[in-house]
């Protein structure tokens, strides 16, 4: 059973269906989540019972989930460029010209949205450099390490990935404080409430993404 000492990014890994409850009430499991649950409901609009009651009443598990915890390094790190790497590239591919097409169109009368095509810039492109640094760099650094070869600065590498992961968390934060929660004005197009939404789905990929990193595939050479 969860309980208040429970930690929010060990929820999560162990029950993935935990992150939309945590989500819900904007509680960072990923980047902040090495807090209790008691500390996680402090300024929050909900309380410590009514949280633990929603968290424990969840399935046991996905169907057809993964363990992520028990897969060994090379294999994490194999399913995270598969299911998140490969995923958001395609997304940023096919999402940027819906922005930048609301930012066009509407722009001039909500200018809101020309800052919210910046903010989706500098994530889209921070997120492109920090997979591609994973995918070339520090991910074959990573694996080296755990087949007992030495690398240099192998604290530094996963403490600069952590960084990265932090200022990502902002800019996403940033991003929904600007859309009041991706909740599109009434006079809002068609476009314009794809694009919320994506951006919305996009981040949840972002977190799920980040709490795998920060909490499971990093453990492993930090325990």
């Amino acid at each position: 059973m969860i309980n208040k000492n429970s930690i929010v990014a060990n929820i999560v890994t162990q029950q993935p269906l935990a992150a939309d409850v945590f989500r819900q009430y904007g509680i960072d499991f990923c980047c902040g989540g090495n807090i209790s649950i008691e500390e996680a409901v402090q300024n929050k609009k909900v309380d410590a019972d009514t949280l633990l009651n929603k968290l424990n009443a969840l399935p046991v598990s996905q169907p057809g989930g993964i363990s992520v915890e028990y897969l060994d390094a090379p294999s994490l790190i194999q399913y995270i460029q598969s299911r998140f790497h490969q995923t958001i590239r395609e997304e940023f591919k096919n999402l940027s010209p819906y922005v930048t097409k609301v930012a066009k169109v509407h722009g001039e009368r909500f200018p809101y949205l020309l800052e919210l095509q910046d903010l989706y810039r500098q994530f889209r492109d921070g997120m492109l450099e920090h997979m591609a640094e994973e995918d070339e760099q520090a991910f074959p650094k990573l694996i080296e390490i755990s087949k007992g070869h030495e690398v240099e600065n192998a604290d530094q590498i996963i403490q600069n990935l952590v960084d990265d992961h932090t200022e990502t968390g902002q800019l996403l934060q940033s991003m929904r404080e600007l859309t009041n929660d991706y909740q599109p004005p009434q006079e809002a197009c068609t476009t314009w409430r794809l694009v919320y939404n994506r951006l919305e789905n996009l981040e949840r990929e972002t977190h799920e993404h980040v709490h795998l990193e920060n909490h499971v595939l990093f453990n492993k050479f930090t325990s």
